[in-house]
C-alpha cells in the first residue's frame, strides 16, 4: 500500500498520531448529537415487520431455523430500504437481496470446502464495497449488505445444496422487504410527497424569516426535500396530482430565487424596514402553504379557502420601491402555488375552473447502467479517493481474515464485519463511527445476554424481544448511531440465541471481535489516509465551473430571451447547487482533519464565503428573468439589438474567467490574465437608460465576487 508520495504519507501519519493523541479523544467519546426529530416510526414498523414475520412463520410451522435465515436476509435489506424514494427504493432492496443471496452461498460453501480461500473472497468483496462508494449512498449501502451476508454465512459452513436453500431463504426475506415497500405505496398514497413539499416550503419560510431579520444571505445550497421525492414519485399517484406536485416544487424554486434577490435589499438600505415587513408577510404565507399541504384530507378545503384569503390580503409594495420587482415576483409565485393547491383540493361552492398547469420538473440525470459503468471505471485508479479506499478496505479485511484463521479466534468473523462497517473513505466517519460502534456493541452485547435470559421465561419471548429491539434500532437509525448500534446488537444476540447459539458466549465474542475490528480500521486509516485536503481543491474547481456555466447561461438568456429553455436553466442551477453543497461538506471535513495541502481549512472558508455570495447574485439574476422587463424588447433582442452587446460581452467574459479560475485552483498555480470584467460591467452601466437598470447592481456583484476569487487564488493558489 505504498503511496506515490512517501513524504506526504509520513507527514500524514505524524499528523494523525498527533491528532489522535490529543484532546480530540474527549470529543470522540461524546454520545451526541441526538436528532430526536428524525425518529422514523412508520419506517420502523414497515421494516421490522419484514424481519419478524419470517421468524413468526418459521416458529408456527416448526421450521424456526428457516424463519431465522429469512429474517437474516430481511434485516440488511431493511437498511437498504432506507435509500431511494419509491421505485428506486425497491431497486435498492432488490439489488441488496440478490447480492446477499449470492454472498450467502459463496460464504457458506467456501468456508466448508476451503477456509483459506475465504481470504481472497473477503478481499474481493472488500474491493467491491469500497469501490461502490462512488455510486452514491443508495448503491453503496445495497452493496455493503452483501458483505454483511457473507460474514454471517461464514458462521455455518454448508454444502452446495444446503447453502443454496439458505441463500434462497435469504433472498426471500430480502424480497419480502421489497414487497412491503410496494404495499406502502397504496397505504400512503400522496402523503410522503405532500410532506416533502411542506418541508420545502417551511425551509423557504425559515429563509424568509432570516431576510426579515436582516440576516438573509444565500439560501441553503441543498436541494429541496421534495426534489428527490418528485423525481421518483409514487407510481399510484394520478397524473394530474403528480403534475400539480411538480408545479408546486417549481414555484418553490422560483420563490427561493426571488427571496435571494430580496435579501440583497435587506441589509444597509433605506428601505430595510419595508423589506423586512414584506419578508415577514412572505414567511406567513409560506408557512400557511406548508400547513395546508399537511392538513388532514377532511380539513384541506377549509385551509385552502383561508390560504386564498391570506394571499388576497398581502400588501403590495410601493410602486417607487427599487425592490418592487423582486416582491412582485415572489407574490406572483405565492399566488400561483395557492392556485395549484386550490385545484388539488377545491373549496366546496368555489370550484376553480381550468386544467392543472404543467410544470417543468428539474431534470436529474438518470442512474443508468452505462452511467454506473463509466463511474466505476473512472474510480478504479488507487490515486483517487474512492480507488484508494477500495484497495485499503480490501487489504484490511484480507489481513483481518488471515489473523482470524491463524489464531482460530471464536466468532472472529465479527472482526471482519466490523471493518466493513467502520472503515469509511473519510477520516471523520471512520473515527467517530468506529468509536461509537465499539461502545454501542459493548452495551448491546451485555444487555442482549440479559434480555435473552429473561425472554426464555415467556412463551415466544425471544421473538417478542427480537421484534421490539429491531423496531427500535430501525426507528433510531437516523437519530444517533450509538443508540442504533446498541439495539442492533441486542437484536443480533437474541436472534443467535433463537438459532441455538448461547447469548452469553456470543455477546462476549462479539464484544472482543468488535474491539479488534475497530482498532484495525483505525490503524488502516492512519497508515494510508485519504485526507480531504488533498482532493478538496478539485471539488472547489468543479464548483467554479458549475457556477460559471449557470451564470453565463443566465446572462445569455437575459440578453436573448427564449434561447435557453427554463428547464435547462433549472438544471444548471441544480448542478451549481449540488456543487456548492459538496464544497461546503468538503470544507466541513477539512475543519475536522489535520491540515493537509494543497487546500487548508482557512482557504476553504474564504472560498465558500465568496462562492455563496456569487450563488446569491446568480439567484437574483435568475429572478430577474421571470419579470416583465428584459434587456431590450424581446423582438429586438432576438434580432441582435446593439443594446444587448454589453450583456453578451459580460457573459462571455464571466464564463471565461470562471473556467480560468477553476483551472488555476485545479493546477495549484496563480490565475493567468483574465478578461476585464469591471470594464465590461462599466460599459453595461453606461447603457442603463436603454437597458433594465436592475441588471446593473446584479452584474456589479458578479464582477466583485470574481474579483475576490482572483485575489484569493493569486495570494495563495496552493492553500
Amino acid at each position: 500500500m505504498a503511496d506515490r508520495d512517501p513524504e506526504r504519507t509520513r507527514g500524514g501519519l505524524r499528523a494523525t498520531r498527533s491528532y489522535l493523541g490529543g484532546f480530540r479523544w474527549r470529543e470522540l467519546l461524546r454520545f451526541g448529537p441526538f436528532r430526536w426529530g428524525d425518529v422514523a416510526l412508520w419506517r420502523a414498523a414497515r421494516v421490522a415487520t419484514g424481519v419478524i414475520v419470517p421468524l413468526a412463520v418459521g416458529s408456527a410451522t416448526g421450521h424456526l431455523d428457516y424463519g431465522a435465515f429469512a429474517s437474516l436476509g430481511a434485516l440488511p435489506a431493511g437498511f437498504a430500504s432506507f435509500q431511494g424514494v419509491t421505485r428506486t427504493r425497491v431497486a435498492a432492496v432488490a439489488a441488496a437481496s440478490v447480492g446477499m443471496a449470492v454472498s450467502t452461498f459463496v460464504g457458506a460453501t467456501t468456508v466448508a470446502a476451503a477456509p483459506w480461500l475465504l481470504v481472497l473472497v473477503v478481499m474481493i468483496w472488500g474491493y467491491l464495497v469500497g469501490l461502490a462508494v462512488c455510486l452514491g449512498p443508495r448503491w453503496s449501502v445495497a452493496v455493503v449488505q452483501g458483505a454483511v451476508a457473507l460474514l454471517i454465512a461464514v458462521g455455518i459452513p454448508l454444502g452446495p445444496t444446503s447453502a443454496a436453500l439458505r441463500a434462497g431463504l435469504v433472498l426471500a426475506g430480502g424480497l419480502f422487504q421489497a414487497a412491503l415497500v410496494i404495499v406502502s405505496w397504496a397505504l400512503r398514497r400522496g402523503d410522503p410527497e405532500r410532506a416533502a413539499l411542506a418541508a420545502s416550503y417551511r425551509g423557504l419560510a425559515g429563509y424568509a424569516s432570516e431576510v426579515a431579520a436582516g440576516r438573509g444571505g444565500v439560501p441553503p445550497p441543498l436541494a429541496f426535500p421534495a426534489a428527490a421525492r418528485l423525481t421518483d414519485p409514487n407510481p399510484l399517484l394520478p397524473d394530474a396530482v403528480r403534475l400539480a406536485f411538480d408545479d408546486l416544487l417549481e414555484e418553490a424554486e422560483s420563490v427561493r430565487a426571488g427571496l435571494a434577490a430580496l435579501a440583497t435589499q435587506s441589509i444597509d438600505t433605506p428601505s430595510r424596514r419595508a423589506v423586512s415587513r414584506f419578508a415577514a408577510d412572505a414567511n406567513a404565507a409560506l408557512e400557511a402553504i406548508a400547513d395546508t399541504l399537511t392538513t388532514k384530507r377532511a380539513e384541506r378545503a377549509d385551509r385552502v379557502f383561508e390560504l386564498r384569503r391570506l394571499m388576497a390580503a398581502l400588501p403590495v409594495p410601493p410602486a417607487a420601491a427599487d425592490w418592487r420587482w423582486a416582491a412582485d415576483d415572489i407574490l406572483g409565485h405565492l399566488r400561483a402555488a395557492t392556485g395549484i393547491l386550490a385545484r388539488l383540493d377545491p373549496v366546496p361552492g368555489r370550484k376553480v375552473k381550468g386544467e392543472l398547469p404543467r410544470g417543468q420538473r428539474t431534470p436529474i440525470p438518470p442512474e443508468t447502467g452505462k452511467w454506473a459503468a463509466l463511474t466505476l471505471r473512472a474510480n478504479l485508479t488507487p490515486t483517487g479517493e474512492t480507488g484508494r479506499h477500495a484497495v485499503r478496505l480490501a487489504v484490511t479485511v484480507g489481513l483481518a481474515e488471515v489473523i482470524v484463521q491463524a489464531s482460530g479466534l471464536y466468532e472472529g468473523r465479527w472482526i471482519v464485519l466490523t471493518i466493513f462497517l467502520a472503515l469509511k473513505p473519510d477520516y471523520n466517519a471512520t473515527v467517530y463511527r468506529s468509536i461509537q460502534r465499539a461502545i454501542g456493541t459493548a452495551a448491546g452485547a451485555g444487555l442482549g445476554a440479559a434480555v435473552a435470559a429473561m425472554a426464555h421465561v415467556v412463551p415466544s419471548g425471544l421473538i417478542i424481544a427480537a421484534a421490539i429491539t429491531v423496531a427500535v434500532a430501525y426507528a433510531l437509525f437516523d437519530v444517533n448511531y450509538l443508540l442504533y448500534s446498541i439495539f442492533l446488537t441486542l437484536f443480533i444476540v437474541i436472534l443467535l440465541e433463537i438459532l441455538g447459539l448461547p447469548a452469553g458466549t456470543t455477546a462476549a465474542a462479539r464484544l472482543a471481535s468488535t474491539a479488534i475490528g475497530t482498532a484495525l480500521a483505525l490503524v488502516a486509516y492512519s497508515l494510508w489516509p485519504t485526507w480531504e485536503g488533498t482532493a478538496a481543491h478539485k471539488k472547489f474547481a468543479r464548483l467554479m465551473e458549475a457556477q460559471g456555466k449557470y451564470g453565463t447561461a443566465l446572462l445569455r438568456e437575459y440578453a436573448h430571451p427564449g434561447q435557453i429553455p427554463s428547464a435547462r436553466l433549472r438544471a444548471l442551477q441544480t448542478s451549481a447547487r449540488r456543487a456548492l453543497s459538496d464544497a461546503e461538506a468538503s470544507a466541513a471535513r477539512l475543519a475536522d482533519e489535520p491540515p493537509q495541502p494543497p487546500l487548508t481549512p482557512a482557504m476553504a472558508r474564504k472560498l465558500v464565503a465568496t462562492m455563496t455570495r456569487l450563488a446569491n447574485t446568480e439567484l437574483s439574476l435568475h429572478a430577474l428573468l421571470t419579470t416583465s422587463a428584459p434587456v431590450a424588447s424581446r423582438e429586438k433582442s432576438r434580432s441582435g439589438d446593439a443594446r444587448t452587446e454589453p450583456v453578451d460581452n459580460l457573459g462571455t467574459a464571466f464564463g471565461t474567467t470562471m473556467r480560468s479560475l477553476a483551472e488555476a485552483l485545479r493546477s495549484q498555480q496563480p490565475p493567468g490574465k483574465l478578461p476585464p470584467l469591471h470594464r465590461l460591467q462599466t460599459a453595461l452601466r453606461d447603457q442603463a437608460p436603454a437597458i433594465d437598470a436592475r441588471l446593473v447592481p446584479v452584474t456589479d456583484s458578479l464582477a466583485d465576487a470574481l474579483d475576490t476569487l482572483e485575489t484569493i487564488l493569486r495570494r495563495n493558489p496552493a492553500g
